[in-house]
């Protein structure tokens, strides 16, 4: 029933856009729903309610309907509702963009706050499940078998302050600063110009809960921009945490003068014991030996480079680096405690005109330490000896296409190839490669 309410308002969605008349072409669509419904008030107090619909259709090139989870969110060929999302914030007035990068913009000299409530419902709403939260909710019960679910994906309040070159502080519950992608249908903090994701996201953490300190360094203009960030959190995806530490983020952000080259460096580190949860299938995807009074510390590195070539054309280089130790899978598979996960990823995008743009991505990935429960077919029910390992590649390419400032459309190919000698990680552990086709399609509102 859910669903097809749903499904019903995103076709109200698809129907509006039609009607979208009085949105400029050079205008921001988003929150243009709520400003025709309540008007610009709360947009006077800096106060902006918007949100999108994505759905997408996908196909392969076997004989069943199974779609690789190891770089999908959703699993099952045909029609998937991804995102069905609503966001209540005050962006905070800063020139630092919490999560993502200090910005060339002069400080501002006047403290200033925020916050974001972020909602969200569908296929996609299962791998930002917050344990201690969203499981607890009765939409999301696993028995009655609905692959959709909700949550609440973000939290938080946001505090600006003329401190060094510039700080923010988040406190709350909120997406991560890792990974080259986060996954949002929004630009910002981190595009998402492919519909699929690298295998370097599906082994990071989707969100923390804690306290996240970003700061700009001082500079003068036309000089190189630094910035740092500095978390304590609780643990991957979680709210509660039976091992009872906390993690630790530090990333690095370097920016040339005219924000052409990004570097950064990203980490999390602490401990992972107890804290993947399969009941609820939310928690830290790597399950540990260890107990929640024992050790097992968790390590995640993330590199990435990017670089304008000139006004049409950008790349950016991931490298990523991961270990646990007292892995339960690498454990029972190989016989060795810890597990290490490790590769790189190279994208190039190629703007085409002011509402398109041409993306593609290759990328290796290595994967023979059996950690990652989705990755190996663990949370499938798969017995240990079907667990899917080895090194993983693959090349995306894809059109990602604004016909209307609302509307965004994704045709996308993709062809992944696993090289093994234990079973397949395709077709059910059939097939050892696997090409993909999709379309989604983004409504902003």
């Amino acid at each position: 029933m859910m669903k097809k309410k749903l499904l019903a308002a995103c076709v109200g969605l698809g129907m509006m856009s039609g009607s979208y008349q009085a949105l400029a072409e050079d205008s921001n669509p988003h929150g243009f729903l709520a400003r025709s419904l309540i008007g610009d008030s709360l947009e006077k107090h800096g106060i902006q309610v918007h949100g999108w619909m994505q759905a997408g259709l996908i196909a392969n090139n076997n004989d069943t309907d199974d779609v690789s989870k190891q770089a999908f969110f959703n699993s099952d060929e045909g029609f998937n509702l991804n995102q069905f999302a609503l966001v209540i914030e005050k962006p905070v007035k800063s020139n630092i963009v919490s999560r993502a990068t200090p910005t060339p913009a002069p400080m501002p000299e006047e403290m200033d706050w925020g916050f974001n409530i972020t909602t969200l419902y569908g296929n996609d709403a299962q791998f930002f499940k917050t344990y201690g939260l969203d499981e607890d909710f009765e939409i999301n019960d696993p028995a009655d078998g609905n692959e959709e679910a909700f949550n609440i994906a973000q939290a938080y309040l946001e505090f600006y302050m003329p401190v060094l070159g510039g700080s923010n502080l988040m406190l709350g519950l909120f997406h991560t600063p890792l990974e080259n992608e986060i996954g949002f249908a929004l630009p910002a903090p981190a595009p998402t110009e492919f519909y699929t994701h690298p295998y370097s996201f599906m082994h990071g953490p989707a969100k923390h809960f804690g306290a996240l300190w970003s700061a700009k360094l001082p500079s003068a203009p036309g000089e190189n921009i630094l910035g740092f960030e500095l978390g304590v959190v609780q643990g991957w995806n979680n709210l509660q945490d039976d091992n009872g530490d906390l993690d630790v983020i530090a990333n690095l952000r370097w920016r040339s003068p005219d924000m052409a080259t990004w570097v950064d460096w990203e980490n999390i580190y602490g401990n992972g014991a107890a804290d993947s949860y399969a009941a609820c299938g939310c928690g830290s995807p790597f399950p540990t030996t260890a107990t929640e009074k024992e050790d097992a510390t968790r390590y995640a590195t993330y590199l990435t480079v990017s670089q304008v070539l000139d006004q049409n054309n950008r790349i950016a280089v991931e490298m990523t680096y991961g270990k646990q130790e007292k892995a339960a899978l690498n454990t029972v598979l190989n016989g060795v405690t810890d597990a290490e996960w490790y590769g790189a990823n190279v994208n190039w995008y190629h703007q085409l005109s002011p509402g398109a743009s041409w993306n593609s991505r290759l990328e290796w990935f290595n994967a023979e330490d059996a950690a990652h429960v989705v990755m190996t077919g663990a949370a499938a029910g798969k017995a240990p000896s079907e667990w899917s390992t080895g090194s993983f590649y693959a090349l995306t390419t894809g059109v990602s296409w604004f016909p209307h400032p609302a509307v965004r459309i994704r045709p996308e190919l993709r062809y992944d190839m696993q090289d093994s000698d234990g079973p397949a990680a395709f077709a059910n552990g059939t097939e050892d490669t696997q090409l993909t086709a999709s379309l989604d399609l983004t409504l902003y509102f």
